[in-house]
């Protein structure tokens, strides 16, 4: 699915619309029987939904089509995890755990570098890098502050919705808002960056000293260690400045150049860690298992596409535009909450906010209301996006995390992020205002 669609920019033919789509459901139904419960049960209403507004073979046939509304961000999704393979292969992780042995020291310490291991890491690794962070700090030193770690976790990966051009939340806004990703990732990176450090003082508070149980780490290891993390924020900003230079050389567009920077650049780097063998291995490893384990969040993607087309098509654009009449909703500023209240509270009853934020984002864009608000909007639809996967117990963050803590993903959402998400929220509406306030 992924690979034709890229085919299909470069090679455009009649059909890639119709092949695209068939591949997505190809994917849909093999994925369909092996999917989590609340998933499934999520794309069975779902598609049922969208074919019983339109039961004519007209409506069928746009169902169908709809399939590959969301290609382009999909692709992301796709394609961006090959990066992780040189990340796993050069050992970076490791030395990471380095880090944290020798400077951790306090709670909030651990706070700290847990997220901002999780927003920098997760950045490029996506939802992967959570079971990797939580393992490199589930010692015995570090085991009493289970919960302080699965907060920072979290906490520290939805930031990265707000500005990861790597990220399928950042994807969808590029494809659907009059707005590049040069404009958003000034400010998502400033507004994740106050959230972080909002946090820190919060946790702050209540610091203690952690009894280190752990052997006094070689200074000669700790300079290694330091070069190898400096080596990969380095590298992750040079494969960034390659996205940047091609979208403005060739005016393609930044979510066809980063799945395609993705793939090039993962070869490549693997191969300065790799044998033949171990290269093979890998990408065949990625194949059989780290894309079949993209099921629940692939088949979302793609039936929340076919969904808010389906909506479109049988009016949702009016329905909207109509709520906003009714409610005398003019202004950029009073919309955003309501964008929130549609995507946070849906988002707790297991309505996963890429289906709200697919339909908010494709009726929104069109809207002659707002066509000079287009970047307020954007982040409007982000923060709420990301306040939805904080509170919501069916995020795959929280239920990620639920599984790797056993503990109840309601405990972790709704009872400790519940207040933190509405707090960052708050301070990006704060932000969105002053913005609107001074252009």
């Amino acid at each position: 699915m992924g690979a034709t669609y890229l085919f299909a920019i470069f090679f455009p033919f009649s059909y890639a619309a119709t092949f695209v789509s068939l591949f997505a459901l190809i994917a849909l139904l093999s994925f369909f029987p092996y999917l989590n419960r609340i998933p499934k049960a999520l794309i069975l209403a779902l598609t049922l939904g969208a074919l019983f507004m339109d039961l004519s073979p007209f409506g069928m046939h746009a169902f169908f089509i709809g399939l590959q509304t969301n290609a382009n961000v999909l692709a992301i999704f796709i394609f961006v995890p090959l990066l992780a393979i040189p990340i796993k292969q050069g050992n970076y992780l490791k030395y990471i755990e380095v880090i944290f042995s020798y400077y951790i020291k306090k709670t909030n310490h651990l706070y700290l570098f847990s997220t901002v291991s999780a927003a920098t890491i997760g950045a490029i690794m996506n939802v992967g890098s959570l079971p990797i962070l939580y393992q490199l700090t589930d010692t015995k030193s570090f085991e009493p502050y289970s919960m302080l770690r699965i907060k920072a976790m979290s906490r520290g990966f939805v930031l990265a919705f707000l500005w990861s051009p790597y990220f399928i939340s950042v994807g969808l806004i590029l494809a659907y808002f009059n707005v590049t990703w040069l404009q958003l990732a000034p400010v998502g990176i400033t507004l994740a960056l106050i959230i972080l450090l909002t946090g820190f003082f919060l946790e702050g508070k209540s610091r203690e000293e952690i009894p280190m149980d752990m052997p006094a780490t070689n200074p000669m290891e700790l300079a290694k260690a330091k070069r190898k993390v400096a080596e990969l924020a380095l590298v992750v900003a040079f494969i960034t400045a390659i996205i940047m230079i091609v979208e403005n050389t060739t005016g393609l567009s930044v979510l066809t150049v980063i799945p395609l920077v993705s793939i090039v650049m993962s070869v490549v780097w693997t191969l300065f860690f790799s044998t033949k063998q171990e290269f093979i291995q890998s990408y065949r490893s990625f194949f059989e298992a780290r894309i079949p384990g993209m099921g629940n969040e692939l088949s979302l993607f793609i039936v929340a596409g076919a969904f808010g087309t389906a909506l479109l098509n049988n009016g949702a654009d009016r329905w909207i535009l109509d709520l906003l009449d009714v409610l005398n909703i003019t202004n950029v500023l009073l919309l955003i909450p309501l964008i929130a209240l549609l995507m946070i509270v849906p988002s707790i009853v297991g309505l996963h906010p890429v289906i709200t934020a697919t339909i908010l984002a494709i009726t929104l864009s069109d809207s002659p209301l707002f066509l000079e608000d287009h970047l307020y909007l954007s982040l409007g639809l982000l923060s709420s996006w990301m306040a939805a996967i904080l509170i919501s117990p069916f995020s795959g963050v929280n239920l990620l995390m639920a599984a790797l803590s056993r503990k109840s993903p309601f405990e972790i959402s709704l009872k400790n992020n519940t207040g933190f998400a509405v707090l960052l929220w708050g301070i990006c509406y704060a932000a969105i205002a002053g913005l609107y306030m001074v252009r």
